[in-house]
């Protein structure tokens, strides 16, 4: 089942437990579902989060060099 695919790869040792739950505990089957869901919601914010952590550097980096030059008038 593509739909728990993740959850297998997370708790693979526990793949027949998962299976059983999924078909037989509808709880835990939303749950599963809400799990891939925000897995896949992660994997495509992933390269923003990225992005404006390497811009956050760059600013860090250009704050501090003003500080650190900052000469009082």
């Amino acid at each position: 089942m593509e739909r728990i695919r993740l959850l297998l790869e997370r708790f693979s040792e526990n793949e027949e437990t998962v299976r059983r739950l999924v078909a037989t505990d509808a709880r835990f089957d939303r749950l599963c579902d809400e799990y891939r869901k925000v897995t896949d919601l992660l994997d495509e914010l992933e390269p923003e989060v990225r992005r404006l952590k390497e811009r956050r550097t760059w600013l860090e980096e250009e704050l501090l060099t003003r500080i650190e030059g900052y000469q009082p008038r």
